[in-house]
């Protein structure tokens, strides 16, 4: 459903952007404005502002931008009616949805109750580590591989006791109904007693967070010690099933940390395991993130595509590991992402290596990754055989991958294949579809851009609507701009509208954009300079108007001259002369500024 316009302005009304900006970025006051460091992109020299009185914020490095909901949509990952939800929440502002259906309103209810019993015992597993005596193992376990106490609690790291029912006992403490817990996938009956025992005993488990912070599910790692059970050997790895609050295709493991950090870096590292990701954060790799127990799907691309253009894989570097790489380059390039490999030496997975080597080491690494594609055309080159039928299964192969890549990435593999496989370039480009001359593309769309006195006086319009609005409203808008979004958000301001709610409704992106940026900028006019600098301004749009009027009338009585059509002379010399009147009052206006 939407949300009526009354109810998201009064969100952010009552919304301070400055409280909730400072939860992730520290800023320091500049003036009337606010200045940190951009969460959304790395800089040294702090370019990130906020203007609390206006109600927006703006990066002038990498032009994100907008109001509080914007934000929170930004740095949480979540959409539109999440954000303004949560805000009203925190807010105190009650939105009446529409009256659910009995269904829906039992899909809610359980969904709360699966959210509330996965927390329970996330909390229950967490304590037991850190706090407890059972949690002995796992602690020991953790500083085997490197792990600090401060990392396990900042990813909320747990530790599953043994036996069979601990965390079932706990549940049923806490008024968790065991049916509940079932469908999260935490305890399990027992066909033999019928009795209720635990899906994790004897791991270590790792919290899997929601695009919101909350666990949803776990992956639990076997200590060693008792991989070797009577029963049969363990899996090593044991993840929580779906349920209606946990889609695996659909959620990354630590993405709920590394979000701000795949902004700030421009890029994201795609591993395979949960202690991965782990030991990268510890080692200052933040942009980290990890598949929970399933190959990469298309959703999991998606969703590292609304945060960065750039990906890194660090596929384990076995057989499984390779298959792993080839089948995601579809993925990626379906996605956008540009794609690339690091294939790490001395180490099955990134976890061993930092292990082993050190966080400075592995820095040193991320400089000597490769284009994804080329692993890819490599491999299946090296598959298909060197003779000329294995050659040309290889090209036949590769041709659906070249097609879907980027025109100049594509033509670069293209003649590289053809080198590789002795085919002639022309040949190659023609079997994928590419002429051999490709046209240039066509140039792309002239941005739009305000000069200077237009950039002025929506600054004034801006930030001073009570001193500008009387007389811009009394200009003709055709000597303004021909920018409707703009026209349309300049009435709103003048008509005491607040900013954040004019810029929501701007259609054009680019214009939203250069609006918040002139928004930002420092102040350009003292309160007391304000109705005289938008009198010039708009002095100075008319103007050019006016001699334009004045050279098509002109020209108008050159033609009825010629014609000798004195009927429509008389009318056009009371009009020029009006148009002399109007200009000589004009320059003097500007002469007397």
């Amino acid at each position: 459903m939407a949300f009526p316009r009354h109810i998201v302005e009064e969100v952010r009304a009552r919304t301070d952007i400055a409280e909730v900006v400072g939860r992730v970025v520290t800023l320091k006051r500049s003036g009337r404005n606010l200045t940190g460091l951009c969460p959304f992109h790395n800089e040294r020299t702090p370019s990130f502002n906020v203007i609390p009185e206006k109600g927006i914020y703006h990066c002038f490095g990498c032009g994100a931008g907008g109001d509080v909901i914007r934000f929170v949509q930004q740095a949480q990952g979540v959409d539109f009616m999440t954000a303004v939800k949560d805000l009203a929440q925190a807010a105190g502002i009650t939105i009446q949805d529409r009256p659910m259906t009995r269904e829906e309103r039992q899909k809610v209810e359980a969904k709360a109750d699966l959210y509330d019993a996965v927390e329970v015992a996330a909390r229950f597993m967490e304590e037991t580590l850190l706090l407890k005596p059972e949690g002995e193992p796992g602690r020991d376990y953790l500083q085997t591989r490197g792990l600090s106490s401060e990392t396990a609690r900042r990813y909320r790291i747990g530790y599953a006791p043994e036996g069979w029912d601990r965390l079932a006992t706990h549940l049923q403490r806490q008024r968790i109904p065991m049916e509940l817990a079932a469908r999260a996938g935490l305890v399990k009956r027992s066909e033999r007693t019928g009795g209720w025992y635990d899906t994790f005993r004897g791991r270590i488990c790792f919290p899997i967070l929601d695009e919101r912070g909350r666990p949803v599910a776990f992956g639990g790692r076997i200590l060693p010690a008792l991989e070797q059970q009577t029963e049969g050997p363990a899996p090593k790895y044991l993840n929580s099933p779906e349920s209606e609050i946990y889609e695996k295709s659909k959620t990354l493991y630590g993405l709920w940390y590394a979000r701000m950090a795949i902004q700030r870096k421009e890029r994201v590292l795609l591993v395979e395991g949960y202690f991965d990701a782990v030991a990268l954060w510890q080692a200052g790799v933040e942009e980290v993130v990890a598949t929970c127990g399933t190959a990469l799907t298309a959703a999991h691309a998606e969703r590292l595509r609304r945060l960065t253009k750039r990906a890194i894989a660090l596929f384990d570097a076995d057989e499984a590991g390779m298959r792993a790489a080839v089948k995601s380059m579809d993925l990626f390039l379906d996605a956008g992402l540009e794609a690339r490999r690091l294939q790490l030496t001395g180490a099955k997975d990134p976890d061993e290596y930092i292990l082993r080597y050190g966080a400075e080491a592995f820095e040193e690494q991320l400089n000597h990754t490769e284009p994804l594609v080329e692993v890819v055309v490599r491999r299946t080159l090296e598959q298909e055989g060197a003779g000329p039928e294995g050659q040309a299964r290889a090209v036949e192969a590769l041709l659906p991958l070249l097609r879907k890549l980027p025109e100049l990435v594509r033509i670069e593999m293209s003649n590289r294949v053809a080198g590789w496989v002795g085919m002639p370039v022309p040949q190659m480009l023609e079997k994928i579809g590419q002429s051999v001359s490709p046209v240039a593309a066509a140039p792309a769309p002239t941005r739009w851009m305000p000069n200077k006195d237009l950039t002025h006086l929506l600054w004034l319009i801006i930030h001073h609507p009570h001193l500008t609005g009387a007389a811009v409203m009394q200009a003709d808008p055709a000597w303004i701009t021909d920018q409707q979004d703009v026209l349309e958000a300049i009435a709103a301001l003048c008509a005491g509208r607040a900013l954040p709610d004019v810029l929501a409704e701007i259609r054009n992106e680019e214009v939203q954009r250069i609006m918040l940026k002139i928004t930002s900028q420092p102040e350009l006019y003292l309160e007391s300079q304000v109705s005289a600098a938008a009198n010039q301004i708009l002095i100075r749009m008319e103007l050019p108007h006016v001699e334009a009027k004045i050279t098509a009338v002109n020209a108008e009585i050159s033609g009825c001259a010629n014609r000798g059509d004195t009927s429509s002379y008389s009318d056009l010399a009371r009009a020029i002369s009006s148009l002399y009147a109007r200009r000589v009052a004009l320059r003097a206006q500007l002469r007397r500024a």
